[in-house]
């Protein structure tokens, strides 16, 4: 321990921020390798100290700890300028607390049952531009998919000259690699392009939100509506504590951004295993054509989550000094439940290297050991809506194609903001069924 924290790599503070975001599935087993767990890693912003833990028994503290002392929010700030100080990744305490409260009710069981019927009619639509067979990227053409999903399910939007507006800006301001996301963080660079290219994306996105958030309130069939912007602005009506046009843009920029990307993502990396394990592709399209509950997708889906999480780690800064692991750190450090090291721990994934569904049948994965999509308080609010998306979207993928594999089928991860994505695109060849 040195200053109250573990050891870990000495190498200047920018260089571990870079090598980081950009290479977390490198990083984080190597340094588990040459220090142990935990260890200490030195990010951005500059003098943040951050202690990665992968232990179930770490993993609970965090995730247990009281969100007045494990602040998430200042664990994220390297997202404040792409989604805004209100959005729900970036709020901590009590103005967390009434967001979630606030959105809580668009994510509710009816709810994303009323919503799969949307997402599957989008699905349909896409897949009918899809190649019919041949070679294709399939992270662009699902990240394509996923963003339809986001603006009609979020925004209820159809205008087709609104869209088409939009989708290129929104693919554009994801797409922000970690140099783009610290760059952004630093205000002299963000008059500096390509920083400014950013900057005026986000400009226009929040435009468009505005425009969306404007027309809601007016809509004289707001109340008739079921898309989530119309959720959210009846509930800021019908409470003293409603969200401000602000709070709901910096919101609805987050689920632009993070609802979309993300489960394309999930998605690739999904197809990507399924070429490589024919055998698993063929059962799930057996169980597909049978009509039956899809348990095994389901699995499939989890299997894939774990070996590739889109987001490798998760933040909270100690607001006072806390306990974790029976180890007492000071206030201002950084605990990081690796996500990476967490589903790679044989103790509870034995042979973690391998595709293997069967680990998830029968069997409720514990928040501790598969935490994809974080935990505790902090856990993603729109975990529920994400597996039903993408069990939609992947029943009419094997419905319609079979995936087969280029080349050895793997692909290395890449960064892009906060996620992970397959390097190539995700590189398949599709045939019909």
């Amino acid at each position: 321990m040195d200053n109250g924290v573990p050891s870990g790599p000495r190498l200047p503070g920018l260089v571990q921020a870079l090598l980081t975001l950009s290479a977390p599935a490198v990083v984080f087993p190597a340094a588990a390798r040459r220090y142990g767990v935990p260890f200490t890693l030195e990010l951005m912003p500059k003098g943040r100290t951050v202690v990665a833990v992968a232990d179930p028994a770490d993993v609970k503290d965090v995730f247990a700890g009281s969100p007045s002392v494990f602040h998430a929010g200042k664990g994220n700030e390297l997202l404040r300028p792409l989604l805004g100080d209100d959005s729900l990744l970036l709020q901590d305490g009590d103005a967390h607390a009434r967001a979630r409260r606030l959105l809580a009710p668009a994510f509710g069981r009816r709810e994303i049952a009323g919503y799969r019927t949307l997402v599957e009619e989008v699905t349909a639509e896409q897949l009918s531009r899809w190649p019919r067979s041949g070679r294709v990227r399939a992270h662009v053409l699902l990240n394509e998919l996923t963003l339809e999903v986001i603006l009609r399910v979020v925004f209820g939007v159809t205008d087709s000259e609104r869209l088409d507006r939009m989708r290129p800006v929104v693919a554009r301001t994801v797409d922000a690699g970690p140099v783009m996301m610290i760059g952004l963080a630093i205000p002299a660079l963000r008059r500096l392009w390509p920083w400014t290219k950013e900057i005026r994306d986000l400009a226009s996105i929040h435009v468009f939100l505005d425009e969306q958030i404007d027309s809601a309130r007016r809509d004289p069939a707001l109340a008739d509506r079921r898309d989530l912007l119309a959720l959210l602005v009846r509930a800021s009506a019908d409470d003293a504590q409603g969200l401000t046009d602000e709070e709901l843009r910096d919101q609805l920029m987050t689920l632009l951004a993070a609802g979309h990307e993300t489960t394309a993502t999930a998605m690739a990396w999904s197809m990507l295993e399924l070429a490589r394990h024919p055998h698993i592709q063929d059962r799930c399209a057996a169980e597909i054509a049978r009509g039956e509950q899809t348990d095994y997708l389901d699995a499939v889906l989890k299997e894939s989550l774990r070996l590739h999480p889109v987001v490798p780690l998760v933040m909270r800064e100690l607001q006072e000094p806390a306990t974790v692991g029976g180890h007492t750190y000071p206030r201002g450090t950084t605990i990081s439940p690796s996500i990476i090291l967490a589903h790679r721990a044989p103790a509870a994934y034995p042979a973690p290297k391998d595709f293997d569904p069967e680990r998830f049948l029968g069997d409720v994965p514990t928040p501790t050991t598969w935490l994809p999509f974080g935990g505790g308080a902090r856990r993603c609010i729109g975990a529920s809506f994400a597996m039903m998306e993408g069990e939609a979207i992947l029943r009419q993928v094997l419905e319609r194609y079979r995936l087969d594999r280029v080349g050895s089928g793997r692909e290395w991860p890449r960064a892009r903001n906060v996620t992970l994505y397959p390097w190539r695109r995700a590189r398949l060849d599709l045939r019909p069924r």
